[in-house]
């Protein structure tokens, strides 16, 4: 996907020695990827470890070719495994493009935040009617903007959705979302793909929650207790992210 002329890939990578790591193509369970790249078993358990983003250029047939990578970088359960500096694919291996797909695409990397307060209530935001999934409470977040670090656009739609100021902190999970048929901004039979990356975050003064964007995807905003959210209804992201707490395998 580009996005104001910069091109958007992911990778993901194994942390270990030597580190592997390889494309993320569209549809690919992330997961599995990175099992493949490193080798591994189809049985062995990865646990995510960490997200970042690296803006590259590099020199093309009609000058600089410009790429934003968000790289998902995994441990194996129990192994020891630093997260490099540098990971290959280098981005010059990532510029060409993946083959068309049949029909009408959307690619997207997210990042939802499981957003707590010092008395342990969870941060919730409605989608408003007219969004997939309306009328459902999902996890603050969504897409990382080009150029943006995943953390930095939590950040950013935390305030947007809700009007809290939250620091993101670990890497909870990553999932990941495929689907044909759906609505999209160009047809309503669209193939999409997202990958979503989860995150705790903390708002350490909590205020009354006031959805700051206006005309947006957010209805309204709330802080539930643990023992409310079988009562509500919940997203799908919203259900992933909670599923990504448990242990990876369990």
């Amino acid at each position: 996907m580009t996005q104001r002329g910069r091109l958007r890939r992911v990778a993901v990578h194994v942390a270990g020695e030597p580190p592997a790591g390889a494309r993320l193509l569209f549809g690919e369970d992330p997961a599995e990827a990175a099992r493949r790249a490193a080798g591994l078993d189809a049985q062995a358990v990865l646990e995510p470890v960490e997200v970042r983003t690296e803006l590259a250029s590099v020199p093309g047939p009609g000058g600089p070719v410009g790429l934003h990578i968000d790289r998902v970088f995994y441990r194996v359960r129990g192994a020891p495994g630093e997260v490099p500096d540098a990971a290959l694919p280098a981005a010059a291996d990532l510029v060409a493009e993946e083959p068309a797909r049949p029909g009408p695409a959307l690619r997207r990397f997210a990042a939802y935040g499981l957003v707590t307060d010092p008395g342990g209530r969870l941060l919730l935001s409605l989608i408003a009617p007219g969004y997939p999934g309306e009328g459902t409470w999902h996890l603050p977040g969504g897409g990382v903007d080009d150029g943006e670090d995943p953390r930095a656009a939590l950040r950013r739609e935390v305030f947007e959705e809700t009007g809290q100021h939250a620091g993101v902190g670990r890497l909870v999970g990553v999932r990941h979302h495929h689907r044909s048929g759906q609505m999209g901004p160009e047809s309503a039979t669209t193939e999409i793909y997202a990958v979503w990356a989860f995150f705790h975050a903390h708002v350490a003064r909590p205020t009354d929650p006031r959805v700051t964007e206006e005309q947006g995807s957010t209805a309204d905003c709330a802080w539930f207790t643990p023992e409310e959210l079988p009562r509500i209804p919940l997203s799908a992201t919203a259900r992933k992210g909670l599923a990504a707490l448990a242990p990876p395998g369990s």
